[in-house]
């Protein structure tokens, strides 16, 4: 705009993208301008320039555009003089820049070394040369006043659409040569290999939805794009020749003779690298699943729709990489496995609200555990393990209003969505995949924190650095299951304490001034945002076991309720005439739900809404089972079997000795009365009683005798009449 003269400078944009030059601006009054705008049926639109002019050199370098920056220098040192605003103003308005022009030529072509020298600076490039017409400068000057006279106007950003409008072949019998450089090996040879055609790039194609499919990745599980290569010249430039082998057509396959009729490894890596991007090379090589926990983008945050704290508990489990020892045997340092951690987490806050150290899993029943434990008092919970903890060291016990955990199939959605919100009233339950820890983010950076800080350090601990020969780790186990609880108990608690949450406080908490731990937070959180919360002390904790807990049978009999080999009681079941019914009836199931890691007790709905506690029958406290975590109890149990089945293969072995010696004993009785008459009598024998006494009389002489003859050492009942114990090599012998 010329204000001093009412003037315009008006371009037509439509050239900006000719391969034309660019033609001076137009110079219109502004009140033809305005009329024209105003014109009925004119209408006006945006026009927006190249992107890259507005890009910093940095930004430009970034994107490999060194050479756009030497050609606009190049030619902003050329023209540098006339784009001053007077000489702008002069061209356009004024009588124009002519004399100026030409004595910028001869300026130029006087210093061209210097100018050059200058471009060495920052280039090698030798090949610019001043330019000695005017055109050269007039189309330079209009494409800097026409693009805002910037030095960005003079890039050539024309170029990167260079070689677009080149058609390819249709078919490979179409000859073409492939362009561009050849690559080393092939600048020896007169045969270049041939160029890419629309059929190649169907058949790499055709390869890339192979190897995405189920049957190429369970054939080809570790795809490289050097084996990507392999396949399609093995499928698409060979030959196929069927030969009879014993009656049996076997296909074999030639390769090409000429190197002029295959694209080189270079092309068909380039061409797959165009189809098969980052994204999608990371599904192929690591399965979809993997990809979306491991390498996906995520923009979205887990406290989106969480307004405070125990708004929203998110559960996950991971296997830790430490061994337990067997507690029921002391013979040895056995071990009985890695467990399996649950963790609960409050998502507006981060803190370990709960957890459970399990065997199985991972799965949901593992997860409802954890739950449970998440909505009850921790006193209590660390005093299962004789670790004493207060009201104040881990204040979590309270029923969250949404819980996220991973879908699995052993339970419906719809049957734990209706359980939760008939018991408890938890309104939301949202599932994640299955493997999808990262759609439960806050949890897993609570796994690495705690593994790093204490499970890593502890006898029977995964070495990850294990060289070979190293004595493996579970052979050095030595934490029993109590001893792994409460140092996670323990961790949880300085973790709760200790760890930086700034970056979680919104506005109330800055002003509140309150610590930035999680638990400092979750306090907050509750009170502020959550009016307290809902606290699962208050509530019947048979309700909260009923609600999280998966339903299991257990069996009423005469003495007492029988559930996975265990024996339990109860006065209610006593009160209902439960026995009394099993003893008359027969036995019948009732359903309940058992915490896992306590096996001190088992839960129970009634009919009409009461929850019943069934306790493990302990006669003078000398139950083995209680206050034990259900898997080394019924590992245990497992071994009182296998004791049992050696206890009947000891019994059947004495009974064989006791029947040789009941034999021995006969045979030697027949003998003493080989000689007497057979008997008949079918009555009672007379004189029994007679005998008797003289029996009893002669074991007294005999007693006697031995009494007198026992400092000589040669009793009467050592004589060799006497029978002797055998021996097992005797009973091993008769059998």
């Amino acid at each position: 705009m010329s204000l001093d003269y009412r003037f315009a400078a008006v371009a037509d944009v439509k050239h900006v993208s000719s391969k034309d030059n660019f033609s001076k601006p137009k110079a219109w009054k502004v009140t033809d301008l305005v009329a024209l705008i105003r014109k009925k049926g004119v209408e006006s639109e945006q026009f927006d320039y190249p992107g890259e002019m507005s890009f910093s050199d940095k930004e430009l370098i970034k994107q490999s555009r060194e050479t756009w920056l030497i050609n606009r220098d190049w030619k902003h040192w050329l023209t540098a003089p006339l784009t001053t605003p007077e000489l702008i103003n002069q061209y356009i308005y004024g009588e124009g820049v002519a004399d100026e022009l030409e004595e910028l030529i001869k300026s130029n072509l006087a210093n061209a070394d210097l100018l050059k020298a200058k471009l060495l600076k920052v280039n090698s490039d030798k090949r610019k040369e001043v330019w000695t017409t005017k055109g050269a400068y007039y189309n330079t000057l209009n494409r800097y006043i026409v693009f805002g006279c910037h030095p960005n106007a003079l890039l050539p950003c024309k170029l990167k659409n260079s070689g677009s409008n080149y058609k390819v072949p249709l078919k490979i019998e179409d000859r073409n040569i492939k362009r561009g450089r050849k690559p080393v090996r092939q600048a020896r040879i007169s045969a270049p290999n041939i160029g890419i055609t629309s059929e190649h790039k169907s058949n790499i194609a055709k390869l890339v939805k192979f190897l995405k499919s189920e049957k190429g990745k369970k054939e080809y599980p570790n795809f490289t794009f050097k084996k990507a290569i392999e396949l399609y010249q093995f499928n698409f430039e060979t030959t196929i020749l069927e030969r009879e082998i014993e009656g049996e057509i076997h296909q074999i396959r030639i390769p090409f003779e000429r190197e002029e009729d295959c694209l080189s490894e270079e092309q068909v890596y380039y061409h797959l690298k165009r189809i098969i991007d980052k994204q999608l090379y990371l599904q192929i090589k690591h399965g979809n699943i993997s990809y979306e926990k491991d390498f996906a983008d995520r923009q979205g945050s887990a406290l989106e729709g969480v307004i405070g704290s125990t708004y929203r508990y998110e559960i996950d489990a991971t296997v830790l990489d430490v061994y337990v020892r067997y507690p029921f045997d002391t013979t040895g340092q056995y071990s009985m496995g890695r467990p399996v951690l649950y963790l609960v987490i409050d998502v507006y806050s981060t803190m370990i609200v709960g957890f459970y150290l399990g065997f199985d899993g991972p799965n949901w029943e593992g997860a409802a555990q954890a739950l449970v434990n998440a909505c009850s008092c921790k006193v209590e919970f660390a005093a299962r393990f004789n670790y004493s903890i207060t009201e104040g060291d881990w204040p979590a016990h309270h029923v969250p209003v949404q819980a996220a955990v991973d879908n699995g199939t052993e339970q419906p959605d719809k049957v734990i969505s209706t359980v939760l919100q008939a018991e408890l009233g938890i309104r939301g339950y949202s599932f994640a995949a299955v493997y999808r820890g990262d759609a439960k983010g806050t949890v897993e950076g609570a796994f690495r924190c705690l593994e790093n800080k204490g499970v890593h350090f502890v006898p029977g601990a995964l070495n990850q650095h294990a060289q070979r020969g190293d004595q493996h780790a579970s052979q050095q186990s030595l934490l029993d299951y109590d001893s792994i609880n409460i140092q996670l108990i323990d961790l949880i608690i300085k973790n709760n304490k200790s760890a930086d949450r700034l970056h979680r406080f919104d506005i109330n908490a800055i002003q509140s001034g309150i610590d930035i731990t999680p638990e400092a937070l979750y306090l907050h959180g509750l009170k502020q945002e959550m009016n307290g919360g809902r606290d699962g002390r208050a509530i019947d904790p048979g309700r909260i076991h009923w609600a999280f807990l998966p339903e299991e049978e257990a069996t009423v009999r005469g003495d007492g309720i029988y559930f996975k080999g265990l024996v339990y009681l109860s006065d209610y079941a006593k009160e209902a005439d439960w026995f009394k019914v099993a003893n008359l009836n027969g036995s019948f199931k009732i359903i309940v739900k058992r915490p896992k890691s306590w096996t001190s007790s088992l839960w129970h709905k009634t009919a009409d809404g009461q929850y019943i506690r069934f306790d493990l029958k302990n006669v003078n406290n000398g139950s083995p089972f209680i206050g034990q975590h259900w898997e080394p109890v019924q590992h245990l149990l497992e071994q009182f079997k296998d004791k049992r089945h050696q206890n009947k293969l000891n019994t059947k072995k004495l009974t064989i000795q006791r029947n040789n010696l009941l034999a021995e004993l006969k045979r030697l009785n027949e003998d003493a009365i080989e000689g007497a008459d057979t008997n008949t009598s079918k009555g009672v024998q007379r004189d029994i009683k007679q005998r008797q006494k003289v029996f009893v009389a002669v074991q007294h002489v005999i007693k006697a005798i031995d009494h007198q003859l026992a400092l000589q050492g040669d009793l009467l009942s050592q004589a060799s009449t006497q029978i002797q114990p055998q021996l097992d090599s005797d009973n091993d012998a008769l059998l």
